[in-house]
């Protein structure tokens, strides 16, 4: 986990700003899918050198694409979605990705664009 973030916290703030009409057919899921596209994106994070073992600010910056990809991949294997629940919840994540970037900034937590 990235030092100072506060999954609970984060995992809430997010939740609270996905809009149900817009993921009408996950609506039950939505806080379980969050909390595993948090874990993902740390996981992502991690392995691709932007935070380190400690959880501070790694070598690397954070690849939105790449880290999409990661995520929905994360997602879809954890879940054993089909391929149109897949593309669901790719909507999802992207809807969690300007959320996640609003919390940490919000938390002064990022400093990366």
């Amino acid at each position: 986990m990235m030092n100072g973030y506060n999954k609970d916290e984060a995992l809430a703030f997010i939740v609270r700003r996905i809009s149900e009409k817009d993921h009408k057919e996950l609506v039950g899921l939505i806080p379980q899918l969050i909390s595993q596209a948090i874990d993902a994106d740390m996981d992502f994070m991690h392995k691709s050198g932007v935070l380190d073992a400690e959880g501070n600010a790694g070598d690397d910056y954070y690849e939105d694409d790449d880290a999409f990809e990661y995520i929905v991949e994360a997602l879809v294997a954890a879940n054993s979605l089909t391929p149109e629940q897949a593309v669901k919840v790719a909507a999802l994540v992207d809807d969690y990705m300007d959320h996640q970037q609003a919390y940490l900034e919000d938390k002064g937590l990022c400093d990366w664009e």
